[in-house]
């Protein structure tokens, strides 16, 4: 039987340039030449598969900004990060590490596998913010973190020059004109700036963000500078903008409306982080990457995963296969769209390769260096396994298969197998015809888990058998 959906290749949506997100043509401040690279990392919140437009699998969709600069550089059309929630897959991110390594299996819970637990990423692991630190990088990280609540977990404590924003799930996004009053109460959810409480201000938080990263561009464009720019859009709450609401009008579903507007949004501001590298002629010296922290989740954010199966909490490829691009222009050929499976643990080696910083290897990196790809020195990438294990569930793939398995804590695990470098919708179990592709799976799944440490936190009293009063609770 075959598959019921044929890959496509990914095309770049034509859209015009909306006023207020468009490229600025104006210079000034010419870098100097020998100056290493910079990098901009853009890893937005619950974005579907289907949710910016350089992926062309949606017409509601607008995204300008990442449309261009996802077509100046490489789509990654088999893009995946390593966790299915938001603090999992940050973890991995920002270590370079498979985050079970050091036990961060789910996002940060109230209960701990072992008395001395303490809830946040393990302070003995380095985060891509100390790699660029020591090699004298300046270091900004502006939006959303979601780590231990102590602030020796925080950015600013963690390799990170600059830190504003939170520290938490989500936040307000009309937080402003009570950041103050509500840090009272939820201090997790209120904007800091490093240890301190921002006073009351004005304005939607995506454009606060977009703003505070513009001024950071400006105020480091003489040296080189690592900018992390997690945005909270378009995770919960549903917040947009009327006048971004207003732009989407015609589009019936009042969920999906609040969707699109405040992913628009979003892309007005990289925009406006374009627009200033642009302006200080950064562009030829800066990598930008983007992607999302996971898949969508439909029924809450109203993002589109199709035609991936699922949604973001589950190891099928809507809760992990995300949009995924990179530019760097005058270095990286633009308009391409590559197919190799490609992990958010890559961005590390190929980001510490462009600045020229050794990796060593007692770091323990679990990518790999992007940039032969990307320019061309090789037509593809090693063969290897990409691992994702949640509190719940796991999974295992390799250039064309892959094993899921939906719940790893019955007695007899359901196994399913797919051939997903042709069956990317997940459509087909293939377990029953392929027994010799399932045993080969599951043992280097289980050599690989070897390795991991068991799940820290969570929710479930069996698992996680003690307390220690996380956010008051008992």
């Amino acid at each position: 039987m075959k598959p019921t959906f044929i890959k496509k290749g990914i095309g770049f949506a034509i859209a015009s340039v909306i006023a207020g997100g468009s490229y600025a043509e104006t210079t000034e401040s010419p870098v100097s030449k020998n100056q290493q690279p910079n990098v901009v990392l853009i890893f937005v919140d619950d974005i579907g598969y289907a949710d910016m437009g350089f992926q062309n699998l949606r017409d509601d969709i607008v995204t300008p900004n990442m449309d261009k600069v996802a077509k100046d550089g490489v789509v990654f059309s088999a893009g995946y990060v390593t966790g299915s929630v938001c603090g999992p897959s940050r973890a991995g991110l920002v270590t370079g590490r498979y985050q079970q390594r050091f036990g961060y299996h789910d996002n940060i819970g109230p209960r701990v596998r072992d008395k001395n637990v303490e809830q946040g990423l393990d302070l003995s692991v380095k985060t891509f913010g100390n790699y660029f630190q020591d090699a004298g990088y300046t270091t900004g990280y502006i939006g959303k973190s979601h780590d231990g609540d102590d602030k020796k977990f925080w950015p600013h404590n963690r390799g990170f020059d600059e830190f504003y924003g939170f520290n938490n799930g989500a936040a307000d996004y009309f937080i402003s004109g009570r950041n103050v009053e509500n840090s009272e109460e939820s201090a997790h959810s209120s904007i800091h700036r490093n240890d301190e409480v921002i006073e009351n201000f004005d304005g939607y938080l995506t454009d606060i963000f977009g703003d505070e990263s513009v001024d950071f561009i400006d105020r480091h464009k003489d040296s080189p500078f690592f900018l992390y720019v997690p945005f909270n859009a378009s995770h919960g709450p549903m917040q947009a903008k009327h006048s971004d609401l207003q732009k989407f009008a015609h589009i019936s579903d009042p969920l999906r409306r609040k969707s699109v507007a405040m992913t628009y949004n979003m892309d007005v501001n990289v925009g406006k982080i374009v627009n200033k590298l642009e302006q200080h002629e950064l562009m030829e010296n800066t990598m930008i990457i983007f992607m999302s922290d996971n898949g969508g989740k439909p029924d809450n954010n109203g993002s589109i995963n199709s035609p991936l199966r699922s949604t973001k909490g589950t190891t099928w490829e809507g809760g992990i296969r995300v949009p995924f691009a990179i530019s760097y222009r005058g270095h990286v050929p633009a308009n391409q769209v590559i197919d190799d499976p490609v992990v958010s643990l890559d961005i590390l080696p190929t980001t510490l390769a462009i600045a020229g910083i050794e990796e060593k290897e007692e770091w323990e990196l679990e990518g790999v260096n992007l940039m032969p790809r990307m320019t061309g020195k090789v037509d593809k990438l090693e063969s290897r396994y990409l691992y994702w294990l949640t509190a719940a569930r796991s999974a295992i793939r390799d250039e064309n298969w892959k094993l899921v398995v939906p719940n790893i804590h019955v007695q007899n695990p359901r196994y399913e197998l797919y051939k997903i470098s042709e069956d990317i919708s997940e459509s087909n179990d293939l377990s029953s015809q392929y027994p010799e592709q399932v045993e080969r799976l599951k043992t280097e799944f289980e050599r690989w888990n070897e390795y991991n440490e068991d799940s820290r936190w969570g929710w479930n009293k069996d698992r996680y058998p003690y307390t220690n009063g996380w956010r008051g609770r008992e």
